[in-house]
């Protein structure tokens, strides 16, 4: 079809196929912006009764919107031909590569963390779509392999995924695709038709099949039979399969990516392998909970058991993986949207509340850190010394009250409204408090003299010994303050997080996290809030000082926090979202992603030429007496490398809230 104008797109060239249709890379005749367009194959298009149901349903694909799934755009037809058009996600080059040529091309095997880091991804899609209903049933993928992960990348490393063909299975009918794979099976081995039915007694092609042909073959037909569930595979008799297939799909990826082969028969689990060097995360309960013949003993939730996975201990692992089974009772409709990624409307036999034992937060830590590359022990300056330590105490802090504005009424557009909950306050919820590190005081630099113009002079100062947290506050942490308060504003009536730019949603007066982001940093979030949330957790803003001390890792000279250079497989910058914390390495500190993810709100009010006072007077600075714009710091998900620099400054208004910013805190020591 290369050349061929269809609708508004001119096809430039096959790109793949597949069960579910030819693929083609096609132009918008009049944007001209490249788009994938998908061909059904004529057999589903000349059945009415399925186009009747693929046409009510396709919809219902088309309106998902999630940062790893490809995006459908269009759904359309001309001159009998219907076809599909979604992203298209490639190189430069206009070549696609899937997960399947993206490993076959690796010399080396993938790291721990870059699989974790894939499966994280792929998770956070499956359990997007399963949060989702089609035709009164929960949405699912129905056919997670390697060939359906889209890789999107950079001088070679992953740096993000993407899932195709989302519900196309669903609609389709299971048994229909294998039907599909079994023919062209038979086809490219050059099979009698007649052995395909029940009639012909003939078993073998009477013609010698190309061993080149056969090879390609057999991986694209294992791969496609290997990746789907028990019960995907007796679909011929009628299609009762769900969401849980995914998670057996899901399950087979994750041993696949682990162990370099599928698992088959009585397989080993990765503690237990002795071929491969030692997992420092326990996959396990991953694996031994996913891969279980009934759908109904397999987990809900994806996201959840992969942040389990890390923090998990050894001998937690078996007791783990019989709660994650006995948590999904049989019959058990699974719960929606609204209420499955709610903290606080989890029913008791909810995944996450069985390992709520197993937290991110609190977790004691070494303050020695051992650099994986060299395989070295650093010990920094930041010991914790016999009696420094972090100043934690809750401050009492007044709830909005007001008075309903007569004024709204003459109001035409509301962009941003308050909310004021019509439900019973919560009381007496307390906060999860991260772990901190303890800087020492002493005389540390900072500034550059090769930076902008706000960053000059480079000058020493001297600050007091202060704790800083080793992560950004979560939308799990954020959300628990939001409950307490009822409302979105604080007690001076400032604005504290804008939702519609935020995770955080409020249905129907109860508020719920977006599926898979309980563990991203809250955004959206204006300075108040953030100076707000601190009060209550007993700690404040670092200044910009401490900020910068921190991400320097309290050394002269760094231009980024590891150096002299930065990568994306050491921070989240020039991306498409945000991601959970601590997916990236730790500085030699053990703070994590104080470069990239979002930017920082700091204490400190904004002046170009602070530095020069600053100078004069270098103890303990903490900003200006007053301005315009308080300083942020970090740069995000969506900087540019020199964002990242440590002495970079950032500065806006403090009720600015954008999928951007979000925060950390710090603490006074003693």
């Amino acid at each position: 079809m290369e050349g061929e104008i269809l609708g508004d797109f001119k096809i430039l060239k096959e790109i793949g196929r597949g069960p579910l249709g030819f693929l083609y890379l096609g132009e918008h005749k009049f944007i001209k912006k490249k788009f994938a367009i998908k061909i059904l194959p004529d057999e589903l298009v000349e059945d009415s009764e399925f186009m009747v149901r693929f046409e009510s349903k396709i919809a219902k694909i088309a309106m998902l919107d999630h940062v790893n799934i490809v995006k459908v755009h269009n759904i359309s037809s001309c001159n009998g031909v219907f076809f599909i058009v979604s992203d298209f996600i490639g190189n430069s080059h206009f070549e696609s590569t899937n997960l399947s040529t993206y490993l076959s091309n690796l010399k080396n095997r993938l790291s721990e963390c870059e699989i974790l880091s894939i499966l994280k991804m792929v998770a956070s899609a499956l359990d997007y779509i399963h949060s989702k209903e089609l035709d009164g049933k929960i949405m699912f993928h129905g056919s997670v392999k390697l060939n359906n992960i889209i890789i999107g990348k950079i001088d070679g490393v992953v740096q993000h995924l993407y899932l195709t063909d989302t519900g196309l299975n669903q609609i389709i009918g299971q048994g229909r695709i294998l039907s599909k794979i079994y023919s062209a099976t038979a086809k490219a081995l050059e099979v009698d038709s007649k052995i395909t039915g029940l009639e012909g007694d003939k078993i073998y092609s009477s013609k010698n099949t190309d061993i080149g042909k056969l090879t390609k073959l057999h991986r694209s037909f294992l791969q496609n039979y290997a990746f789907l569930s028990p019960e995907q595979k007796l679909s011929g008799v009628g299609d009762n399969c769900g969401y849980k297939s995914d998670v057996y799909s899901f399950g087979i990826l994750s041993y696949f990516l682990l162990m370099g082969y599928l698992p088959e028969g009585f397989f080993i689990v990765p503690s237990k392998s002795k071929s491969i060097e030692k997992f420092k995360y326990n996959w396990d309960i991953l694996i031994e909970s996913t891969l279980r013949q009934s759908p109904d003993d397999r987990p809900d939730n994806l996201t959840s058991i992969l942040e389990r996975v890390a923090t998990c201990e050894l001998k937690d692992i078996e007791s783990t993986i019989d709660k994650i089974s006995n948590s999904n009772v049989k019959g058990e409709k699974k719960k929606t949207a609204s209420t499955y990624t709610s903290l606080y409307a989890i029913e008791t036999n909810n995944i996450d509340e069985q390992l709520s034992s197993v937290n991110l937060y609190n977790k004691p830590r070494s303050l020695i850190y051992e650099k994986e590359s060299e395989k070295e022990i650093i010990k920094s300056n930041v010991d914790v010394i016999e009696n420094k330590r972090p100043i934690i105490n809750q401050s009492e802090f007044k709830k909005l009250e007001y008075d309903d504005d007569p004024g709204v009424i003459f109001q035409s557009i509301k962009v941003v409204t308050s909310y004021k909950s019509n439900n019973q306050i919560v009381e007496n919820l307390d906060p999860l408090l991260c772990e901190m590190i303890v800087i020492k005081e002493g005389e540390y630099w900072r500034g550059s003299s090769i930076g902008a113009r706000d960053e000059k002079p480079k000058h020493k100062i001297i600050v007091d010994s202060f704790a800083i947290d080793i992560h950004q506050v979560t939308n799990e942490q954020y959300i628990r303050f939001l409950e307490l308060m009822g409302c979105d504003k604080e007690s001076n009536n400032n604005d504290m997080i804008l939702l519609k730019e935020s995770r955080i949603k409020r249905v129907s007066g109860k508020l719920s996290i977006e599926s898979g982001y309980a563990k991203h940093p809250v955004v959206g979030v204006s300075w108040y809030g953030a100076v707000a949330y601190a009060k209550w957790a007993g700690k404040r803003l670092p200044t910009e000082a401490e900020w910068e001390i921190a991400a320097s890792c309290v050394a002269d000279g760094s231009l980024y926090t590891f150096g002299s250079h930065i990568d994306r497989t050491q921070a989240n910058y020039f991306n498409s979202d945000t991601t959970v914390v601590m997916s990236y390495p730790a500085n030699s500190l053990g703070l994590y992603d104080v470069a990239g993810n979002v930017y920082e709100w700091c204490e400190d009010w904004y002046c170009y030429n602070y530095y020069e006072h600053s100078l004069q007077e270098p103890n303990n600075p903490k900003g200006p007496a007053q301005g315009v714009y308080r300083v942020l710091r970090g740069g995000c998900w969506k900087s540019s490398e020199e964002d990242l620099r440590v002495s970079h400054r950032h500065r806006n208004n403090p009720g600015t809230m954008t999928r951007t910013y979000g925060f950390r805190l710090a603490a006074d020591v003693l």
